[in-house]
């Protein structure tokens, strides 16, 4: 999969604080969040449903049995919890299997460097995320 800007889309937590709060300032818990994310984003797209169904997974974690049940009795399935987010992680995978295939390497998820250089208004931060911490999306 190439750029989606509601893979991992962290705003619901960073700024709106649903499901709790990580801060979007701070490096502390992004990866992990951004990983949760996009690993429930890839669920949800294999659904069909919009990104907007995990908002209130976001703030009630017991929810997820509700879109497990109802993928259940769709597809004529029993799967667990914890077998349809197997999914999600799964559908990941595979895309970044595909793109390695396709000659993309790590190098290839790096921002632009001057990302880490320009202070970005109105906080005046900047992208100071290494290489080595973005590649720990991959362990899960």
């Amino acid at each position: 999969m190439g750029s989606d800007h509601t893979a991992g889309y962290c705003i619901p937590v960073n700024i709106l604080k649903v499901g709790g709060f990580v801060d979007p300032l701070k490096k502390d818990g992004q990866v992990e969040l951004s990983r949760r994310l996009q690993i429930g984003t890839a669920l949800l797209d294999s659904t069909g449903l919009c990104v907007f169904v995990g908002f209130p997974i976001l703030d009630d974690r017991s929810l997820i049995s509700v879109l497990s049940d109802m993928m259940n009795a769709k597809e004529g399935l029993s799967w667990t919890d914890d077998e349809w987010r197997a999914l999600g992680r799964k559908i990941l995978v595979t895309e970044h299997e595909f793109n390695l295939a396709a000659g993309f390497t790590n190098k290839d998820d790096r921002l632009p460097e001057f990302f880490e250089h320009e202070p970005l208004p109105p906080h005046n931060v900047v992208w100071d995320f290494t290489g080595e911490e973005i590649d720990e999306f991959w362990k899960f």
